[in-house]
């Protein structure tokens, strides 16, 4: 394993713990609504870190941890410290962050099979944001999906207003990961090794 797969295997093993517990907290307390959403965003990051492995993706570490603390964020703090519920503030800053980081993240990973970089600022500023709130916006349809499917007692969306605050905190966490990748690389560009070897 090299450096980035060997934090990447660490990072993983941080989210399995971390989740595990708050999955064995929310049960025991007898709330069973949140068990897909922790589930869920823990295969997310193993899946992820499969593809790293295969791929040998090189994906900057500050981006991988701001996503694995949203993550956490959205497990622990939200679901077993039940700040979803005691603190709208919370979701706000949560849908934010979790924007902003998930906007980096997906730009590395597009990044990183990419021929060269992107040379115009602006141009790198809508792609990022552009993808910040498509992945908001297509968590939303999840939530309004398992909503209407498995009627949890606990809504994922329980009010319209709901839904439109968490769009709006969406698109101005992406819209600040735009303007971080205009002047910061978030990413080692180019195709990964194995990739490089597949097209020659």
């Amino acid at each position: 394993m090299n450096t980035f797969q060997n934090k990447g295997f660490i990072l993983l093993l941080v989210i399995i713990f971390v989740q595990g517990f708050s999955l064995v907290g929310i049960v025991s307390r007898g709330n069973r609504d949140f068990i897909g959403n922790i589930v869920g965003t823990t295969i997310f990051w193993l899946a992820f870190t499969v593809c790293e492995y295969i791929y040998k993706l090189r994906i900057n570490y500050y981006i991988r941890l701001a996503v694995v603390i949203s993550i956490i964020g959205d497990g622990f703090f939200g679901f077993y410290c039940n700040l979803y519920a005691l603190s709208p503030f919370f979701d706000r800053i949560q849908h934010m962050f979790a924007a902003y980081a998930l906007a980096l993240f997906f730009y590395a990973i597009i990044m990183c099979f990419m021929e060269s970089t992107m040379k115009v600022r602006w141009v790198t500023f809508i792609f990022v944001t552009a993808i910040g709130m498509a992945a908001g916006s297509f968590y939303e349809i999840l939530e309004f999906a398992v909503d209407t499917m498995m009627k949890p007692q606990i809504l994922n969306q329980p009010s319209l207003q709901d839904t439109d605050l968490d769009l709006l905190s969406n698109t101005v966490g992406s819209v600040i990961a735009g303007f971080h990748s205009m002047y910061i690389r978030v990413s080692g560009q180019g195709n990964p090794p194995s990739m490089k070897a597949r097209n020659s």
